[in-house]
């Protein structure tokens, strides 16, 4: 029996030892990385490399470091874009990934183009979709990222032009003509998310009129997507909802125009010539974008691939 008990109590020992000569200190894992230890200590607090903290120690299980490094080598290779929905945006990260795999893939988070800023200026992705609309200058983009990336060097380039508007059932039953027709006439009107370009456009639109949100039925129902939007009133869900001209095509609604706006590709300074960054923006060019599909409703190229702005 206490043959048994010694052996459990070195097996258990042993496992502890084993553990530990995977834990790495700070000062080893600089060394091992060719950083500081502040620079380590950075790491950490962001969140960015595995950690543990053992009897106020920072310990770095020397397996998942390795596999940290590897994964931000095979990133390296691949492009996370984030910031604005866009069903043409979809189609182009789909095309550049069938034709790159297995040596790079494009992955699109659409979480609205003021998050997709802010993710951008926390290194958070490499490139954003953005069209926000300036409150005070009526310009897109340029104002907004004056503000957020104060400092930071990026390049902005147009992807294309959209037609915004609002969309309704086939034949606009309730006759709307505009955002005062939506209040007057009682529409149950769909939401786009809050932060996201859409819904910075009709914040725009109805100071522009003098308009009170409270005023609109269904202001506070939201939905993530133009394609959602579309769907709400199709299915009878909703009346009438802002978005891109494109969706409706599919599922024969109709389209109300309101602006044509600016919808723009955001890349950060120090990435604009590595190389997947500029096998990327090979992509961004009229004749491929109109081979995606033939029929482009809604949408301009007229300025694709432009640099508009550059710090």
């Amino acid at each position: 029996m206490v043959i048994l008990l010694f052996l459990l109590i070195f097996l258990i020992l042993r496992g502890i030892f084993r553990i530990m000569d995977k834990l790495l200190t700070t000062k080893e894992l600089a060394g091992l990385l060719r950083l500081n230890e502040k620079k380590v200590y950075q790491l950490v607090k962001e969140g960015n490399i595995p950690h543990v903290r053992i009897a106020g120690k920072w310990l770095f299980p020397e397996r998942h470091v390795t596999r940290w490094i590897d994964e931000n080598v095979q990133r390296e290779r691949d492009i996370l874009i984030v910031g604005s929905n866009d069903v043409l945006m979809e189609r182009l990260v789909l095309l550049y990934s069938q034709e790159n795999f297995p040596g790079s893939v494009a992955f699109y988070s659409s979480m609205g183009s003021s998050r997709g800023v802010h993710a951008l200026s926390l290194k958070k992705g490499q490139v954003c979709c953005t069209h926000l609309l300036d409150m005070e200058t009526g310009e897109y983009n340029l104002p907004f990222l004056d503000r957020v990336l104060s400092g930071q060097r990026y390049v902005v380039v147009n992807l294309w032009r959209r037609k915004q508007g609002l969309i309704v059932k086939k034949g606009n039953p309730m006759g709307l003509r505009g955002l005062e027709d939506v209040i007057e006439k009682g529409a149950k009107f769909i939401n786009r998310n809050e932060g996201s370009g859409t819904r910075v456009l009709l914040e725009y639109f109805l100071r522009e009129k003098d308009l009170n949100e409270k005023d609109i039925a269904g202001f506070n129902e939201e939905v993530d997507s133009h394609m959602d939007v579309a769907l709400k009133v199709f299915f009878g869900e909703a009346d009438v909802g802002l978005g891109i001209e494109y969706v409706t095509y599919p599922l024969g609604l109709d389209f109300l125009p309101l602006k044509e706006e600016m919808f723009d590709l955001v890349i950060p300074g120090e990435l604009w010539s590595t190389s997947v960054i500029k096998g990327f923006m090979d992509y961004i060019d009229p004749v491929r974008i109109n081979n995606l599909s033939k029929n482009l409703p809604g949408y301009n190229l007229k300025d694709t691939g432009k640099i508009r702005f550059e710090n």
